[in-house]
This record gives structure tokens, sequence and C-alpha cells, in this order.
């Protein structure tokens, strides 16, 4: 196999490991009551924007973000449309369905459009999913359509490349 074909069979492993069908968050996660924790907040309720600062500490469900500052956007209806997580970096976690561990994710900046269902990592991104992971930096995972979309040029990154971590796949065991 020539070495062409061997990084597109990696790439195309890892993005479906990462992006498959089963990589929506747990369902129960969206039901339970959301418990944040900071040191500062402020909430326009004219403008829907609630803005917390100062060790935030976000959790819903098996979701668990911690971020300097996170300012949450939602509409007339109260419904969450947008949030932005940063810090140095911003940490992301939640198990999601069919998965045997949590997603993890960082970035100094973490976007999540609640329509769309896209997460967006900036600068020292990183993404790792059962053990298999991306990092540069940028990262945009878009969960609906199954695609994730890296970019190099960070700083801790050798060449300021996209690295990529593929685990071996794992064989099924035989049933004597």
């Amino acid at each position: 196999m020539n070495l062409k074909n061997f990084y597109i069979k990696a790439i195309a492993h890892v993005l479906i490991l990462l992006a498959s069908s089963q990589a929506m968050s747990l369902e129960s996660d969206a039901d339970a009551e959301m418990t944040i924790q900071s040191d500062h907040a402020e909430f326009d309720r004219q403008t829907g924007i609630a803005i917390y600062s100062g060790r935030v500490i976000l959790e819903q469900g098996t979701l668990l973000i911690k971020a300097d500052k996170i300012t949450l956007y939602s509409d007339a209806d109260q419904k969450l449309t947008k949030s932005v997580a940063v810090g140095k970096p911003a940490h992301y976690q939640q198990l999601m369905d069919g998965d045997e561990g949590p997603t993890k994710a960082q970035g100094h900046t973490i976007t999540y459009l609640a329509e769309d269902k896209i997460i967006t990592l900036l600068k020292d991104a990183f993404l790792e999913q059962e053990g298999n992971s991306f990092s540069g930096s940028k990262i945009v995972y878009d969960i609906r359509n199954e695609n994730i979309k890296a970019q190099g040029v960070a700083e801790n990154q050798p060449n300021g490349r996209v690295k990529m971590t593929i685990q071996p796949a794992k064989t099924a065991e035989v049933v004597k």
C-alpha cells in the first residue's frame, strides 16, 4: 500500500470514528438541569445574553465545561442559540451515545452553535474521542453532518501542522 492511500484510509477511519452517527450527546443531558458556578454573573433578559466570568464551571447531565468566561446567547423563547467559552484553555467534556468514554475538547475559544450543532475550537485546539484525537490551531466539528475540519499553524504543533492520533481498530471477540 502506498503512503498516499494509507493517509487517505487513516483520515477516513478517524473521521468515521469521531463523527459517527452515534456521536451525539446523551439525550438525557438536554433534559437535565444546568448548573453554572462563577465568580461573577450577569444576565440581560431583553438581549438574551448571559455572561459568567471567573473560574466558570458549567454542568448539565454528563456535560462539563470549564472556562475563564462563558457567554450564553438565547432567543426570545429563552432557547439556547449559541455559547462561547474562553480560557487558557477552555475545556469541554461530554459522554456521547455509544462511546466507551467521554469526548474531550479544548481550545482558547470554544463556540457551539446549537441549531447547526457545530463546535468550533480555536487556538491550541484539541479533540479526543475514544483515544483518537485531532490537534491544530482550529477544529470545526459538525455533529449533524458528521464532518471534522482541522487547520494547522498552532504554536505547539511541530511545523504548524494538524496532528491526528488513530487507535487500531478493535477486533470482535469470538464467542465460544
